[in-house]
């Protein structure tokens, strides 16, 4: 017992080191490729352009701590020779403006989406062109602020080439762009095994929440980098999926952790559906009424994930005292859920105290994929054991259903099978068949060369009938095959044919002093009308019938 479980054990530290192994791989591969790239083939330099901005008011403008007004407009002189081959290129956050060189409208962002998108946005890239000058000019920045109560900005502003502002943007969420793409392919394949395991009565409820946890957060992280926004030209759309994925990421979590421990309270569920739904409804009407949108209730959904992150606590808790998690749970739970709670904490103090900071990088996100990561190690594992237990139970199975001597079907396979034929719906013919000069085999030859006898007329059997019939050795040296077909079908006289046949060669080849022979009996049976035990002794018959023949033949 004592080499099994070291066996077990060393299998299982075999399979995380390799996971491990390929995770930090796939990790490293991706950011030395893409966090360190060769740069933009587009030439010049960037020259930041952040000073000399000025109000109406001739106050200089500060563009960490831009105005809350509803409604402002800041200005800057330019220099025709500098200007005429750059692009005016920042990033904004919860406003929307006009940009305008002298009079002329050069660039306008005012989405317009559907009202239930709010009018969030995230933060945004943007490269404008400028028109040649001949002269120096003015740049007029018409801004409106989506909240007025809380000011947007603008950051990083700076002439720059905008095809090479744009890809430098691209490439620096390109990193979690795929990871994120990596994740959700991760999670639908775990979707598809748990599918396929519940379809085959493996109850594996956590790979099926798990998945669903990897899809959502891949969902929720990728939606904040700016590279799908940009892609699909529509940031407000996107970042309305970022709030809904950030309101449905606690359900599977919550999910998972359930299933993990086996908690068969079905509160924490209920209550984690009617909170998250609460919010997430609430949500919609309120931006949809232009009331509040998802940006100014997002403290709701902090209280959510709060609330949910305290009876995950809980259950773990309660599953430890109780002592229902393995060793191995226990460890890859806490690990990956503690790492996720303080890390998320961590980023909403971030996000509440110092928003233009928080998005440079967040904590919670690195922990989200952590949590994938190792979660996923673990049900690898899981998967991989249940595929070496199922794989064992078929060599069981097989062991119990098959005859060691002959390789067919034994007496149990024989009694399953009529059982199956007994509920069927169509003909069979049930042939039974024995081996003569068995006994005289045996006596004079040897019950070696008896075995040889039978193994030699088991394999003539199953060569002959290779209509998907099944054969069986029911003695020791009776056989029986059992026919989806009725005796009137040509395949039936066929394979009889052949199997004679090929007993007639092989005692023309080998020319034993006690030749092969086998006398058989044939009957249908009928599900509907017939009973399974009464046509087997029909079919015994008539093989006795025919054995007493070969007997009077011979003498």
């Amino acid at each position: 017992m004592s080499d099994k479980n070291h066996t077990t054990k060393l299998q299982f530290f075999n399979r995380l080191f390799y996971s491990l192994f390929i995770v930090f791989t796939v990790f490293m591969l991706l950011y030395n490729i893409l966090a360190h790239g060769s740069g933009s083939v587009y030439g010049g330099e960037s020259l930041d352009y952040s000073d000399l901005w000025s109000y109406e008011s001739g106050s200089i403008v500060d563009f960490d701590n831009l105005k809350s007004d509803e409604h402002f407009e800041i200005r800057r002189r330019t220099n025709g020779e500098i200007i005429n081959t750059k692009d005016l290129c920042f990033y904004s956050k919860n406003i929307f403006f006009t940009v305008y060189l002298n009079d002329e409208v050069i660039y306008d962002f005012h989405p317009q989406p559907p009202k239930l998108f709010g009018k969030a946005y995230g933060i945004f890239p943007h490269a404008i062109t400028i028109p040649v000058m001949s002269r120096d000019g003015t740049l007029y920045i018409d801004i409106d602020n989506i909240y007025p109560e809380k000011p947007g900005y603008i950051k990083n502003i700076s002439l720059d080439n905008g095809n090479r502002f744009i890809i430098s943007e691209l490439q620096n969420s390109a990193f979690e762009f795929i990871l994120c793409l990596i994740g959700f392919v991760f999670g639908f394949i775990l979707m598809i095994i748990g599918l396929i395991g519940r379809h085959f009565g493996e109850k594996r409820f956590e790979i099926i929440s798990m998945s669903t946890f990897a899809m959502v957060s891949s969902l929720w992280v990728v939606s904040e980098t700016s590279m799908l926004s940009v892609l699909s030209g529509t940031p407000i759309a996107v970042h309305f999926a970022d709030y809904i994925a950030l309101d449905l990421i606690p359900l599977p979590g919550l999910l998972f952790v359930i299933s993990s421990t086996g908690t068969r309270k079905k509160w924490p569920i209920i209550l984690c559906n009617i909170t998250t739904f609460s919010v997430i409804i609430y949500s919609m009407i309120s931006t949809y009424t232009g009331r509040a949108d998802y940006h100014q209730l997002l403290w709701l959904t902090h209280i959510n994930l709060s609330i949910i992150a305290a009876l995950i606590i809980g259950i773990i808790i309660v599953s430890l005292v109780k002592k229902r998690l393995t060793k191995r749970l226990t460890i890859v739970l806490l690990t990956a859920i503690i790492l996720s709670l303080i890390t998320g904490i961590i980023d909403i103090i971030r996000y509440t105290v110092y928003v233009p900071g928080y998005a440079s990088f967040s904590y919670f996100k690195l922990s989200v994929f952590i949590f994938i990561s190792l979660t996923g190690i673990y049900e690898f594992i899981s998967i991989s054991e249940m595929s070496r237990r199922g794989q064992y139970a078929e060599i069981m199975e097989e062991l119990a259903f098959r005859d060691g001597l002959t390789g067919l079907l034994n007496r149990l396979g024989f009694n399953n099978a009529l059982d199956k034929a007994s509920r069927g719906r169509h003909t069979y013919t049930f042939i039974m068949l024995d081996m003569n000069y068995l006994k005289k085999v045996n006596d004079e030859l040897g019950h070696t060369t008896g075995d040889t006898y039978i193994k030699t007329i088991a394999e003539l059997i199953k060569g002959s009938f290779v209509n998907n019939e099944s054969c069986f050795r029911i003695g020791g040296d009776e056989f029986f095959v059992l026919a989806d077909y009725g005796m009137s079908d040509p395949k039936f006289k066929q394979c009889m044919d052949l199997l004679r046949a090929r007993i007639d060669n092989f005692n023309k080849e080998n020319n034993y002093s006690i030749p092969l022979s086998i006398a058989y009996g044939a009957t249908e049976f009928e599900p509907k009308r017939d009973s399974v035990e009464s046509k087997i002794r029909h079919a015994d018959e008539r093989m006795y019938k025919m054995k007493a023949k070969m007997k009077a033949k011979r003498v």
